[in-house]
């Protein structure tokens, strides 16, 4: 075999193995289809929608907590000074004081035969 025969042989056999390669690479490429990608974009959609709500609905429960708290604070502030102001009407409604400020302030006379009980019940 002349030696250029031989370079001619073994070009040809280079072209068929880079043709070879290039349809074997061509091949395995593969595509990602309309409906894949349409498929996947619902599905993130879909992840980011969830997550939208969750978050939303922590932060409501989370308003809805700290209202809660203000009120109940609000709530224990109002009964404790019901409290002070019932020891207050107490300490004002003594009978003791009521006279001594009728004798004292007024200058009335208590009169034991004119005075009559009223129960408030009745």
């Amino acid at each position: 075999m002349s030696n250029l025969a031989y370079k001619y042989q073994q070009q040809q056999t280079q072209k068929r193995q880079v043709e070879t390669k290039q349809q074997s690479v061509h091949v395995e490429r593969g595509r990602i289809t309309k409906g894949e990608k349409l498929l996947w974009m619902m599905l993130v959609l879909t992840f980011v929608a969830a997550s939208i709500f969750m978050v939303s609905n922590y932060a409501k429960i989370y308003n809805l907590n700290t209202g809660l708290q203000q009120a109940e604070a609000d709530q224990r502030a109002q009964v404790k000074q019901n409290e002070e102001l019932q020891v207050k009407v107490t300490e004002l409604s003594a009978p003791g004081r009521i006279v001594n400020i009728a004798e004292e302030k007024l200058g009335m006379e208590l009169n034991d035969q004119n005075v009559e009980v009223i129960n408030k019940g009745s």
